[in-house]
C-alpha cells in the first residue's frame, strides 16, 4: 500500500523538477495526495508522528519552491478577499507566501454571509442596479447581479474616485453589509486573491447559511478580470472551486486551500498570469498540480 510519506515525497519531487526548469503538466491526482499535503488531515492529526512528518515535509516543499518564487512577484500589488468561513491561518499562509515571492499585499476585505446567502439573492439583485450605475468596467454591463457585485468589489480595491467611494459606501453599509474593509488598499491593488473555506469549514458554514454558487461565479468573473486567483475547496462537486470550474468562468483557481501546495500554487499562478481559466491543485477539475514556470 502506498503510504503517506510516499505521497508527500512525490509532490516534493515535482518541485525539485520545477526548480531545474522542467515543465510539468500533470493531470488531477488522487485525493489522497491532497490529504497527505494537509497537516490537519484526519490521518495526520490522529498520529503525532505523521503530523510532525507532514509539517516538516510541508516546510521542505516550501523551501524547495522558494528558488522559483523568489522575486517572481516583485512589483505586484495584491488585495486579499476573504470569503465567509475562510480560516485566518490559511489567509496568513497565502499572504506570507506572496510576500516571500516579492508581492506587496496592500489591502484586505472580508465578505459577509449577505454576499453569498441564497436568502439574500433578491436583495443583491435589487442592489446590483444601483451598483452598476457607478461601475467603470464595461464587462459589468452584461454581468449577472452577483457579477456586478463582484466587479464592484474589484473597483473598490483597485481604483479611487467619487464613483468608487459610493460603491464602497453601498457595499459596507452597516445595516446590510456585503463586505467589511480590514485593511484599506486605497485603490492600489493591481490584482486580487480570493480565499475561501476548507472542506470541513464549508460544510459547517452551509449548515446555517445556504450559499449561492452564483455569488462564487460572479466574484470569480470579477477576480479573473484582474488576472487574479480564487483559492478554495474542490473536494466535492458542490464545493466552491468545483462550481467555478464547472461554470467555465474565466478565472484561475487553486484548490486544496489550507495546504502548502495551495499557497505555493497561488504565488506561482500569479507569477505566470494569463487570461482565461486555469485550474491548479489535486481536486475536482484540476488541470495540473502546479503552474508551469514558463
Amino acid at each position: 500500500m502506498i503510504n503517506f510519506r510516499y505521497h508527500v515525497v512525490s509532490i516534493i519531487g515535482i518541485f525539485i523538477a520545477l526548480a531545474v526548469g522542467v515543465v510539468l503538466g500533470a493531470g488531477p491526482l488522487q485525493r489522497s495526495i491532497n490529504a497527505g499535503m494537509n497537516p490537519s488531515s484526519s490521518q495526520a492529526a490522529s498520529d503525532p508522528v505523521l503530523s510532525a512528518q507532514a509539517e516538516a515535509e510541508a516546510a521542505g516543499l516550501k523551501a524547495l519552491a522558494s528558488s522559483t518564487l523568489s522575486g517572481s512577484l516583485t512589483g505586484t500589488s495584491v488585495a486579499l478577499v476573504v470569503l465567509p468561513g475562510a480560516s485566518d491561518d490559511d489567509v496568513s499562509a497565502i499572504r506570507s507566501t506572496l510576500t516571500d515571492a516579492g508581492a506587496s499585499v496592500v489591502g484586505r476585505v472580508t465578505l459577509t454571509d449577505n454576499w453569498q446567502s441564497t436568502s439574500m439573492s433578491q436583495y443583491r439583485t435589487t442592489l446590483a442596479t444601483t451598483l452598476a450605475s457607478h461601475l467603470q468596467s464595461g464587462a459589468a454591463k452584461t454581468a449577472s447581479a452577483d457579477g456586478v457585485v463582484g466587479y464592484s468589489i474589484v473597483q473598490v480595491l483597485t481604483s479611487t474616485g467619487a464613483e468608487t467611494d459610493l460603491l464602497r459606501q453601498i457595499l459596507t453599509d452597516k445595516s446590510t453589509p456585503l463586505m467589511t474593509i480590514d485593511e484599506d488598499p486605497a485603490g492600489k491593488a493591481t490584482t486580487l486573491v480570493a480565499v475561501g473555506a476548507r472542506a470541513q469549514s464549508t460544510t459547517s458554514t452551509q449548515a446555517s447559511v445556504a450559499a449561492s454558487s452564483d455569488a462564487w461565479i460572479g466574484l470569480g468573473l470579477a477576480v479573473g478580470s484582474t488576472s487574479g486567483v480564487v483559492v478554495g475547496d474542490a473536494s466535492s462537486r458542490e464545493a466552491m472551486i468545483s462550481q467555478i470550474r464547472t461554470s467555465g468562468t474565466a478565472v484561475t483557481t487553486v484548490d486544496s486551500v489550507g495546504t502548502t501546495l495551495a499557497s505555493v500554487d497561488t504565488a506561482l499562478a500569479l507569477s505566470t498570469a494569463s487570461s482565461g481559466a486555469r485550474a491548479f491543485g489535486v481536486g475536482n477539475g484540476a488541470q495540473s498540480v502546479i503552474p508551469s514556470s514558463k
